[in-house]
């Protein structure tokens, strides 16, 4: 049996400080003595990231630090309170470092976590305690990380978990192609530590889950031409085997064998080999039914002789999010040693204008013996994952989700708010909204109607076409267009191109680049449907 335990502190309990808050101007604090040169040089790189809470509404003594904020406060004969209080208190998604307050540490950076008694906001969908302590964690640990620590002491904040993702995902960079002799830009990652409790467990799952994140930003942010489909493949060999997680990589002709149609008119656009994979996790009995993970793999997308915008093309590197997703998914389910099985598929190709690339007007087969109409060839995600999902049937799964960025109007409906999500089970979708809520990273339901489904049948010369004649509409359209391909198993298709990437902006503990969304919002859900008996 699996159990996950939850510990949960009352935020409603407030110390009254013996300060009174001012609004004055900020002064740079005083030495308290001359240190040591040793004992300068065992501080000088480790910081601590601590809380305080901002009550807009209540009149007198409107701010309260942590109790782990009280703590150390006493530790240093109330300096911090008296600090704090000589500008205005930080709020909800600021920070403020203090330097040089003890022996210990040489940085504190106290973050705001607005109102002190938030709780999960049925209206908003998300669990606003959670989303707090995430972005306090992540905007203090990375306030320090600018200052180039070795270690960073992270408080809980109430929940050691949500903590350590906002922490762990706002310090993360990708460095991998600069020289760090001479470029001071390539900062190391410091140690990232949990300061003043005892949930290590909590922590160390949401180290797991940012850390799982982080590999699906590192995937994404790789150069295509690295980080084509036989390098994707290798990678995935190197992180799933040593866990004892199986990876098969097939070819072309193991696709074209199996009817694979969509797969190998996008392969062979390009002169790099198009791989499928297919990576075996088992947490749970062999014969128990599998759960079925599916992502998009093109590592680059041109959008073939429908040629994309120089400004498109540019993110185009990042078009194998869906593919990365699920890598770094099925390597945290066994790395959390979950107890169920998974059976994930990627197909990987790259899709380049070229004499064999898919034409407007095209007619391909699927192994159903469907005829599909290539209306649009920069619509090519849907063919890759319409052949995973008839793959998939073999298998009996528990439900199935699919995952990639597939159209571009997302940007203008959701923004980077949250992921598109199709589904034809309400209970599957019931657990994914309810895990989005927890992890803060949102998806949200769109129609799946047969007015859609018209719109990709309506098609002279084959049975269905990738898209329909419309010009708008086109996620609604994907996912009519792959629900032909389904059958009766349960299954979500998360559209993923608008929060695939960020300026900076969406959350303040992921900086601007490449995201790794949905990662956690899935491996949540894994863990509720264990929890619920679902699995």
């Amino acid at each position: 049996m699996y159990v996950r335990l939850s510990i949960r502190f009352p935020k409603c309990v407030r110390l009254i400080s013996q300060f009174k808050i001012s609004t004055t101007d900020c002064v740079p604090p005083i030495p308290l003595r001359k240190l040591r040169s040793s004992e300068t040089c065992n501080r000088k790189s480790k910081g601590l990231v601590l809380g305080v809470y901002f009550n807009e509404n209540v009149m007198t003594n409107p701010a309260i630090l942590t109790a782990s904020g009280q703590k150390y406060d006493k530790e240093v004969s109330g300096r911090l309170w008296s600090m704090l209080n000589l500008s205005p208190i930080p709020k909800l998604g600021e920070t403020r470092v203090f330097y040089d307050l003890d022996p210990n540490y040489t940085y504190v950076a106290v973050a705001g976590l607005g109102n002190e008694c938030t709780t999960y906001n049925k209206l908003e969908k998300l669990d606003e305690t959670k989303e707090a302590i995430r972005i306090a964690a992540g905007t203090g640990a990375m306030a320090i990380h600018k200052l180039n620590p070795k270690e960073i002491d992270v408080e809980s904040f109430g929940n050691a978990e949500a903590a350590a993702e906002g922490a762990a995902l706002a310090v993360w960079q990708f460095n991998e192609y600069k020289t760090t002799a001479t470029d001071k830009a390539a900062v190391p990652k410091p140690i990232l530590n949990l300061y003043d409790d005892c949930d290590i467990d909590g922590w160390k799952i949401g180290k797991l889950k940012a850390e799982a994140q982080n590999l699906a930003r590192y995937l994404q942010e790789m150069p295509a031409n690295i980080l084509n489909p036989t390098k994707f493949a290798k990678i995935a060999v190197d992180l799933l085997c040593d866990l004892n997680i199986n990876v098969e990589v097939k070819t072309k002709g193991w696709a074209a064998n199996y009817g694979m149609g969509g797969f190998e008119s996008v392969g062979k656009s390009s002169i790099q080999t198009p791989l499928y994979l297919e990576i075996s996790y088992y947490g749970a009995n062999e014969r128990t039914r599998p759960v079925v993970l599916i992502g998009k793999g093109v590592t680059f997308d041109s959008g073939s002789l429908d040629l994309k915008s120089c400004e498109d093309l540019r993110y185009m590197k990042g078009d194998m999010a869906g593919a990365a997703c699920v890598l770094a998914i099925t390597r945290a389910a066994a790395k959390l040693k979950l107890p169920v099985n998974i059976k994930s598929f990627l197909p990987l190709c790259e899709l380049m204008p070229s004499g064999r690339s898919p034409k407007f007007g095209d007619v391909i087969r699927s192994s159903l013996n469907k005829s599909i109409h290539v209306r649009m060839p920069s619509r090519e995600g849907r063919l890759l994952i319409a052949d995973s999902l008839l793959y998939a049937r073999n298998l009996w799964p528990k439900f199935i989700i699919d995952i990639g960025t597939m159209s571009k109007e997302l940007l203008f409906y959701l923004g980077g708010s949250a992921s598109a999500c199709y589904s034809n089970s309400d209970d599957l979708y019931h657990f994914l909204e309810i895990a989005s809520a927890q992890t803060g990273d949102r998806i949200w339901r769109m129609p799946l109607w047969k007015f859609y489904e018209s719109r990709v049948k309506n098609c002279d010369i084959a049975d269905i076409a990738n898209t329909g004649r419309e010009k708008y509409g086109d996620s609604a359209n994907c996912a009519a267009f792959l629900r032909q391909f389904v059958l009766d198993s349960q299954w979500a298709h998360i559209d993923t191109y608008n929060v695939a990437y960020t300026k900076g902006a969406d959350f303040p503990y992921l900086p601007r680049g490449m995201t790794g969304r949905p990662t956690r919002t899935v491996i949540e859900l894994l863990h509720q449907m264990i929890a619920a008996s679902k699995l």
